[in-house]
């Protein structure tokens, strides 16, 4: 059957440094370092080597994934999740306030907590999502799978093979339209609050058409760029 036509066409016209590496929004560091005030892991800035200050794209992100997971005290950890909700909100910022007051209340826990996952996340993708998310609710409140998914897959560092990847509402939409699309039911019953097998079948789903499309292009193609095109679907 091949892949989506829609997804062949956007890998044929696009590659990995656009979709993904240069993928950014306008940053917002006013906004941080008025909210975060003392609260450990900021500023927050652009850290790439664009020279464009006023932009946090997903490569500047990136740099911030090894010492997220070396740097014991957590610290770095939170300067990673800083980072992945400002790139994940755009310059709205909409929920982060409430996300950085709920790391205010006991920051030290919460960092080494989130390094933990950092960590997991290169090897085990159901192990981190199972330490942000336990049970129905998320360890840190207001910081949902849909936004701790892109903690989670921006401490890859950009590894095309990293195994864990951002799946949001969007993304689950895309793939439950595929299923349907396919003749299959709904493969998704949850957008949003989702649980950890969900989060392991989005994994499959997406590396499976990353694979397949690898085999038809002919070219190496990365998870990752099929959940930009899925997102955007």
């Amino acid at each position: 059957m091949g892949i989506p036509a829609g997804l062949r066409d956007h890998l044929t016209k696009h590659d990995r440094q656009e979709t993904i590496i240069d993928h950014g929004f306008k940053l917002n560091a006013g906004w941080w370092d008025r909210t975060l005030g003392k609260v450990s892991g900021g500023p927050v800035r652009n850290i790439d080597s664009t020279g464009e200050s006023d932009r946090i794209t997903r490569g500047g992100v990136f740099t911030l994934a090894d010492e997220a997971i070396t740097d014991s005290t957590g610290v770095g950890a939170l300067r990673l999740l800083w980072h992945s909700l400002h790139w994940g909100t755009n310059d709205s910022n909409r929920g982060n306030g409430k996300r950085i007051s709920t790391v205010a209340t006991d920051p030290d826990r919460f960092g080494r907590l989130l390094r933990d996952a950092a960590e997991a996340s290169r090897r085990d993708p159901d192990e981190a999502f199972r330490l942000l998310r336990p049970h129905r609710r998320p360890t840190i409140a207001h910081l949902g799978p849909g936004f701790f998914t892109k903690f989670l897959y921006f401490a890859g560092g950009g590894d095309p093979a990293h195994p864990s990847l951002i799946v949001d509402s969007r993304v689950l939409r895309t793939l439950n339209a595929l299923s349907v699309e396919q003749g299959e039911v709904r493969s998704f019953k949850y957008l949003f609050g989702y649980g950890p097998q969900t989060y392991k079948d989005a994994l499959a789903a997406l590396h499976q058409l990353a694979q397949d499309a690898t085999e038809e292009l002919g070219r190496d193609v990365a998870p990752d760029e099929v959940e930009r095109w899925a997102f955007g679907r």
